[in-house]
């Protein structure tokens, strides 16, 4: 299992990246872990995008069972992951690959904010449902809107909705991309998931892993962040040597 050395507030702080020492690089990435965007606009084409909705809204919790998907996913799973999801594809948010799947989501893609929710209520769900709120880092607004539309309220959230908007507001220049490249499921029960995710960024010599992870919590129908009271997203952050005890998954591994 990869050794991680705990650092805090690596979801949201995003400070600067200088190509030219990786001692720097290493404390900006751990800086960036959800918060990073840059201009490639690239999107890949293989496969058509999820499920665009405008208009009609999505069925209140009121009208889905607890355990049902709010927009009608019915997939079924166990209480572990121990392999890859299967029929994922992947497409880029401003410059990191988000996962999609017909099966375990997301389903929505909102047409205005491009905040992308209703996943399964599987392992797979809570899993791509936290790697595309990290890959929604590639672009700050969308992050800003992700993180407002799915996570629980409380002072967690309420923090983390500051950092971002304080991010933006200040700002002068653009951060790395990252790459997901493997993951972990800590724990799951009925209405609960532990994920963690590793992903990495270039150095320009070497690829430089770390990790996150985020308790997901099924709530009306979808995935939602529970944020501790200090902000903190989850159990496990830092950096790790490699993939030793992850299960590679990224947009070059499926």
């Amino acid at each position: 299992m990869a050794e991680t050395e705990e650092t805090e507030n690596v979801w949201w702080a995003a400070p600067r990246f200088l190509m030219s020492a990786v001692a720097v690089l290493l404390l900006i990435i751990v800086g960036i872990i959800l918060f990073v965007w840059v201009g490639n606009d690239d999107e890949s084409d293989a496969a058509p995008p999820a499920q665009t909705q405008s208009a009609a809204p999505a069925p209140s919790a009121s009208q889905v069972a607890s355990d049902e998907s709010v927009c009608g996913l019915d997939a079924t799973g166990g209480t572990t992951l121990t392999s890859a999801p299967e029929g994922v594809e992947w497409e880029f948010l401003g410059g990191i690959a988000a996962p999609k799947s017909v099966e375990h989501g997301p389903g929505v893609v909102d047409g205005q904010t491009g905040v992308r929710s209703c996943y399964s209520h599987t392992p797979e769900g809570a899993l791509l449902s936290l790697a595309g709120r990290l890959a929604s880092g590639g672009d700050a607004e969308l992050f800003l809107e992700t993180t407002k539309a799915l996570s629980l309220e409380g002072p967690g959230k309420d923090i983390g909705v500051d950092r971002i908007e304080q991010r933006i507001a200040s700002d002068d220049g653009a951060a790395p991309p990252i790459k997901i490249e493997g993951f972990r499921l800590l724990s799951y029960a009925e209405d609960e998931a532990t994920v963690e995710i590793v992903y990495s960024g270039d150095s320009g010599s070497e690829l430089i892993y770390f990790t996150t992870s985020g308790i997901m919590e099924w709530h009306e129908g979808d995935w939602y962040v529970r944020y501790n009271n200090d902000g903190s997203s989850g159990p496990v952050q830092g950096q790790v040597s490699d993939l030793s005890g992850y299960i590679v998954w990224g947009p070059t591994s499926g």
